[in-house]
């Protein structure tokens, strides 16, 4: 049996019959002047245990495990089918986070806005089969799954336009609520739109909130019913959806000094906030009201900050190359924990996943990472060495892995020894600077962008390597590259004017499944958290939502 390398969700799924399992024949022999024919006992005992024991045993095999025992007979094919085995384990491929956003993007769709989502890949007969499964604990898994395994089928997508979102100024930012179903963009022209899509799959404007000023930020919480707007006025403005569909502005925070940086904590429970040399976190209310918590006076100005995904940490990036991480005590107070040096301008620093770990970029040619101890300080893990500016750096979503990408054209994977240390184990060497990495959901796939005009892929192969899997090129810089929810689709977006997106087959390759061409250069592109939409930002100051149905 050849090795699958791929973990897309079309994997395994159209399998051959295969021939039931046939027995060994009797050994025979003469003893004491009989024949005695000797039957081997040793059957498949799986098969021997009950049905719910077969089940448990089987959800504890990851995707390629259970792929590969459907091929074994007709019974375990058509046990696994039956108990969503497939649909299961690829849904346990992807972390918490991931899980609840993709979870979202279903839950929250009638049956008619589940038909619409269905409708461009499906057949009505498959999705009202679909449909009728709605109750059951395993439909958001089975319809997910149906819905990536019928998009990586295609050969090639059609493109639908879908909405035109313009500003008077450029577009900063561009991000879907976790059910898809709401788009913010924030421009330079001092104000952020929210477009949300209606039952019969439009979309239409459904509120303006207007600054003094340029935003910095246009955050929703984790919900999708909340966002945040904050710039370089006065003011942070809390909209929130009502019943009936319609936003509106709910509470306003002042602020002392001109510029304001704010964020949602992951569980949405909290609201941060920060100005000058001041750090505020507010909590929710059960009237839905902000009360402010806590205040944290930082000794310089706080350029960026993030909090962890427990928050029970955050850090703030300081303008004098160091970064700052705060550790909340029992009491709710927050005191210093450590402070990370570099000798040039901090880049980038990210949490893990599992909130214990943080990884910096730096233009001193080196990424740091730090460690959380048992004592409850942070300490230093190890050094990351390039020979030019350390441009990201970033986690896998299992935390086991780093990825850095720097000018001096190298890409490096670094993995977690199980001493705590870090080893590099992959140097990959590009044609130009790299700029930019980054993992897909499930881990087993990293896209990075570089100066020669391509994004390259590489993907996890079956013993445990990493290889280049894909390139796709542009006649101009790339200037974004990011990964669909399931991590079976890349959107590039490039200088010359086109986003390209590419798919990943059977087989572990990539192949180009469309190209959106909108006019002006397009400066970024992501997918919906549903994998259904594109929104591009483009250069003229709008931004494009497109639908993707199967090619003819």
């Amino acid at each position: 049996m050849q090795p699958v390398k791929s973990n897309c969700g079309s994997d395994g799924l159209l399998l051959p019959t295969p021939e039931p399992p046939q027995m060994e024949e009797a050994s025979t022999g003469v003893i004491a002047g009989r024949y005695v024919s000797v039957y081997n006992n040793n059957q498949c005992l799986l098969l021997d245990l009950p049905v719910e024991v077969e089940s448990v045993l089987i959800r504890y095999l990851g995707f390629r495990e259970i792929t590969r025992l459907a091929k074994v007979c007709r019974y375990l094919r058509d046990f696994i089918k039956e108990d969503k085995a497939l649909e299961r384990a690829w849904i346990r491929r992807f972390p918490s986070p991931q899980k609840y956003q993709l979870k979202t993007s279903i839950k929250t769709k009638d049956e008619q806005q589940i038909r619409d989502w269905l409708k461009p890949f499906a057949s009505t007969g498959t999705i009202e089969s679909l449909i009728k499964q709605r109750a059951t604990t395993h439909f958001p898994a089975q319809l997910l799954f149906t819905c990536s395994k019928l998009m990586s089928e295609c050969e090639t997508f059609k493109l639908v336009p879908k909405a035109k979102i313009t500003h008077l100024d450029r577009i900063g930012i561009a991000d879907f609520t976790a059910d898809s179903l709401h788009v913010v963009t924030a421009g330079f022209d001092e104000t952020a739109k929210i477009t949300g899509q209606k039952t019969d799959g439009s979309w239409e404007l459904k509120a303006t909130i207007r600054h003094d000023s340029l935003l910095f930020s246009a955050v929703f919480n984790i919900d999708g019913r909340q966002l945040v707007t904050s710039g370089t006025d006065f003011m942070v403005q809390i909209c929130g959806q009502e019943d009936d569909g319609s936003w509106k502005v709910k509470a306003i925070i002042h602020q002392k000094m001109e510029g304001t940086l704010a964020t949602f904590s992951a569980d949405g429970n909290q609201l941060l906030t920060a100005n000058d040399r001041t750090l505020k976190i507010y909590g929710r209310e059960t009237d839905g009201s902000w009360e402010a918590k806590y205040t944290i006076n930082h000794h310089c100005l706080i350029m960026s900050f993030r909090i962890n995904s427990d928050s029970s940490h955050l850090f703030i990036k300081n303008p004098d190359k160091t970064l700052t991480i705060y550790g909340q005590e029992h009491d709710g107070t927050w005191e210093v924990k450590t402070t990370i040096t570099h000798n040039h301008f901090v880049d980038s620093a990210t949490f893990s996943a599992d909130s214990r770990s943080l990884v910096t970029a730096s233009r001193d040619m080196t990424a740091k990472i730090y460690g959380l101890q048992a004592d409850g300080s942070w300490g230093e893990m190890t050094v990351i060495t390039h020979d030019d500016a350390v441009r990201s750096a970033s986690f896998s979503p299992d935390d086991r892995l780093v990825v850095t990408v720097s000018l001096d054209k190298t890409v490096k994977i670094h993995e977690r020894q199980t001493n705590g240390s870090w080893e590099t184990k992959y140097t990959f060497y590009q044609n130009a600077p790299a700029r930019s990495a980054r993992f897909s959901a499930d881990g087993r796939h990293i896209v990075t962008t570089s100066d020669d005009n391509t994004a390259k892929i590489y993907s996890l192969q079956a013993d445990r390597s990493w290889e280049e899997a894909g390139s796709i090129t542009h006649k101009g810089r790339v200037l974004s590259a990011n990964f669909g929810p399931d991590s079976c689709l890349v959107v590039t977006a490039g200088e010359d004017k086109t986003a390209k997106i590419y798919g990943l087959r059977p087989d572990g390759s990539w192949i180009k499944k469309a190209i959106i061409y909108h006019g002006p250069v397009i400066r970024y592109a992501k997918f919906s958290p549903d994998g259904r939409n594109v929104v591009a930002v483009c250069k003229d100051y709008t931004a494009r939502i497109t639908e993707l149905w199967r090619g003819d």
